[in-house]
């Protein structure tokens, strides 16, 4: 009877110490455990760097692209990001073609440009300072604040329905909203529990918001996110000024996963389609995009590899007289991504490598083509974007004037480094847009 209890008991710890060590794989509720883990480890503050480099086959309609790409080759974007500051380097053959950096204080913000420092009060007086237009920077602050809850939601992942009701709460009268927009009826949010109690699978929710000087807009509707083995996430929404100015906005989201492998391998499905349909001044406008997700990955008990997809699809209609003669009457847009990365248990840094593609056409004229390779690096250390600020703040228009001077130093390095034949063709002049 000993025995027994002994072997029993160790029979239970060697399944608590299991369940404790189980691998996290992809499932409904988790799309890609290795882009959720790089994701907290942002939020938390750790370092971010994202190198990436470009090709681009067709941009503005141009005739000739030779010498676009000739920059571009061989040139490296690095963006480096902390809690607390950013940085922005251009490098190419070796040589930093630009620089730049952000460092946040507690009372004041440096700013690096190039070997110029400044000090500002804080990161909407230098938006002021780049824009050289103070109310737009004011707007652009404000929009950024109102989102801010919604931006800590991991890359993919469901957005909990209970954080979207708690944002739409957030948004009293007077919150300053994109595109000029502010809020001038709070939103009421109306909620409905599951059967049991324990979650929250629908929010009703009504308020309006209107551009100064503007009748405002009235949005009303409902947001749905049900549980299961294949949820499906759905919202209907209206935005409506009057009957010559309104939108309908659906919305659905439907999540799969296929394991063909026990903990082995599988397939997680992600469908996703968003319309918006209505009239803008009596003139009618429909727009709808579709996302399909693909994770297929592959784990040992210890690694986890996932080659994740992204296919994004974007057509716009735009009935407003004039809209064709600006080549803006019908957009079709595609984006993919191409992830693949490997992580393991209890990881501490990360590392993901993005292939990336894009095209635009405008009425079925090619207006962008392109590619690009992006390395995603998060954890590990970062030296200070900026040195100590000045101790008085910069002058106006000096942020701007040095910005202005960097950008010329840029140009006037990466011409140096191109080749003969490129030169040529430079001071010959490119061919005219027909």
């Amino acid at each position: 009877m000993k025995k027994g209890c002994c072997a029993l008991l160790a029979a239970l710890l060697v399944l608590l110490a299991a369940c404790a060590c189980a691998q996290t794989l992809p499932s409904v509720e988790c799309f890609s455990p290795g882009l959720l883990a790089m994701s907290e480890a942002v939020a938390s503050g750790v370092p971010m760097q994202l190198d990436a480099s470009l090709e681009v086959g067709s941009a503005l309609y141009a005739r000739d692209l030779s010498v676009l790409s000739a920059m571009l080759d061989g040139t490296t974007i690095s963006c480096v990001s902390t809690a607390d500051s950013d940085s922005l380097r251009i490098l190419r053959q070796g040589e930093t073609l630009f620089s730049g950096a952000v460092t946040r204080g507690e009372d004041d913000v440096a700013v690096a440009i190039g070997e110029d420092v400044f000090r500002v009060a804080d990161e909407q007086t230098l938006l002021a300072e780049l824009l050289g237009d103070e109310a737009g920077a004011e707007g652009a602050s404000a929009a950024i604040s109102a989102l801010s809850p919604l931006t800590g939601a991991a890359i993919l992942e469901r957005v909990p329905l209970e954080s979207v009701a708690q944002w739409f709460e957030s948004l009293e009268a007077g919150t300053a909203l994109d595109g000029g927009f502010a809020v001038t009826q709070a939103f009421a949010v109306e909620r409905t529990m599951s059967d049991d109690g324990t979650r929250l699978t629908r929010i009703d929710v009504t308020g309006a918001l209107a551009r100064e000087g503007e009748a405002p807009w009235a949005l009303s509707g409902w947001l749905r996110q049900p549980a299961g083995r294949a949820p499906k996430d759905t919202f209907d929404l209206t935005l409506r000024q009057d009957e010559h100015n309104y939108f309908d906005l659906s919305y659905s989201s439907t999540r799969q996963s296929n394991v063909t492998r026990k903990d082995k391998a599988g397939e997680n499905r992600v469908d996703t389609t968003l319309k918006a349909v209505g009239k803008l001044a009596g003139s009618t406008i429909s727009t709808r995009l579709t996302v399909y997700l693909r994770n297929n990955w592959t784990a040992d008990g210890e690694s986890l590899t996932e080659k994740v997809v992204v296919n994004s699809t974007l057509t716009h209609e735009d009935k407003t007289p004039g809209r064709r003669m600006q080549r803006l009457n019908a957009v079709e847009a595609s984006l993919r991504n191409a992830v693949q990365l490997t992580t393991r248990e209890g990881d501490t840094a990360f590392s993901a490598a993005d292939e990336v593609t894009c095209s635009v056409k405008m009425d079925s004229n090619t207006f962008l083509e392109g590619s690009a390779a992006v390395t995603l690096t998060v954890g590990g250390e970062a030296e200070p974007a900026v040195g100590p600020a000045p101790s008085s703040e910069a002058e106006p228009g000096g942020i701007r004037e040095a910005a202005q001077q960097a950008v010329t130093e840029l140009a006037a390095k990466l011409y140096a480094q191109l080749g003969e034949g490129t030169k040529e063709k430079i001071a010959a002049g490119l061919p005219q847009n027909e």
